[in-house]
């Protein structure tokens, strides 16, 4: 039985380990991802471990099943996202405030900046995606054309065998029954395996749910002048700092006039209107988005130069319908 599953599991040409002793893999699948507690649920129970693993350039594929039914606590990843594809058996995922029973029809994604803990039924064998945190963070940062105001955080349970995801799924498997079937030798073509790798991670933040998402979907807006976009993207560096229409047109490298007369043309708004309304954006999105408890509204008004909250909260309810207070219940009701 065990060669027949030897012969049949996915990257077998790739062995890493097979081991029964349960310190022996715990290390093992340390060096490879982050170090955690592994117990296997009753005493008495024997480990049948087996670790596959292919690296590509920046990400890394793995198989791997424990052979019985073990404990899982990796605290957080800090480092790496994780998706995890159950091909056969189940495993109870808790990933931050997120709970997902994952089997054949879902998937995981472990965000790293969330505690992790899991339960690895027995005959759980899984194909796990080993993500760089930079790698995929610098990505979205270059689709939304600013640098990321929080941690990206995905939604954990990734459907296997519907919606959008279904198809990044599938092209996982079928990169890795390409592997199986034609080795790595094209594996040696970096420009290959780069096109590869961009096209996996750049699909999970197209097509998963995460906490940029309707950023990231709203319409590109049209080209802007050089000096408008230059004092945008002061902007978005700068949303925490003391910044006047002078600060802007500096950055612009024109004079206060003329910036104002592109704001008004092209963005509809005084500079320091759009600077308001990004503040505003990012609060919004940081009240209303993510797991756990919410931020104090104050200490995030202060935090982006709202000092007056009288005014703060009348800009807020007109840019989006509601008050602060009416948008953190609204969070806390949804979880």
């Amino acid at each position: 039985m065990a060669q027949l599953r030897k012969a049949t599991e996915p990257l077998a040409q790739h062995a890493r380990l097979r081991s029964r002793d349960a310190a022996e893999v715990r290390d093992s699948v340390a060096q490879v991802f982050c170090p955690h507690a592994l117990q296997p649920r009753r005493a008495r129970q024997r480990l049948d471990a087996h670790h596959n693993m292919v690296r590509l350039g920046q990400t890394g594929l793995n198989f791997l099943t424990y052979g019985t039914d073990v404990r899982i606590e990796p605290g957080c990843l800090e480092h790496f996202y994780l998706v995890q594809m159950p091909l056969r058996g189940a495993a109870e995922i808790t990933c931050g405030q997120q709970y997902v029973w994952s089997d054949p029809a879902t998937a995981s994604l472990l965000n790293p900046a969330d505690d992790t803990r899991m339960r690895w039924h027995e005959g759980n064998q899984q194909l796990l995606l080993w993500v760089p945190r930079q790698a995929l963070e610098d990505r979205l940062a270059e689709h939304l054309g600013h640098p990321l105001i929080e941690p990206l955080r995905f939604q954990v349970a990734l459907p296997q065998r519907e919606g959008h995801t279904q198809a990044w799924c599938q092209m996982l498997k079928h990169l890795v029954s390409t592997i199986d079937e034609a080795g790595t030798g094209w594996l040696q073509f970096q420009a290959t395996v780069a096109g590869l790798e961009d096209s996996l991670m750049r699909g999970l933040l197209q097509l998963h749910q995460h906490n940029y998402s309707n950023q990231l979907n709203q319409p590109a807006a049209a080209a802007l002048p050089r000096h408008v976009q230059r004092a945008i993207e002061y902007i978005e560096a700068h949303l925490q700092d003391a910044v006047s229409v002078a600060n802007l047109a500096a950055a612009a490298c024109v004079s206060i006039r003329a910036l104002e007369e592109g704001f008004k043309r092209h963005c509809q708004c005084t500079p320091m209107q759009y600077l308001r309304n990004r503040r505003l954006d990012v609060i919004h999105q940081r009240l209303s988005g993510g797991i756990g408890e919410p931020p104090a509204i104050t200490l995030l008004a202060h935090q982006y130069g709202f000092i007056h909250l009288g005014r703060f909260a009348a800009y807020y309810k007109a840019r989006f319908g509601e008050s602060p207070s009416a948008t953190v219940r609204r969070r806390l009701q949804a979880h």
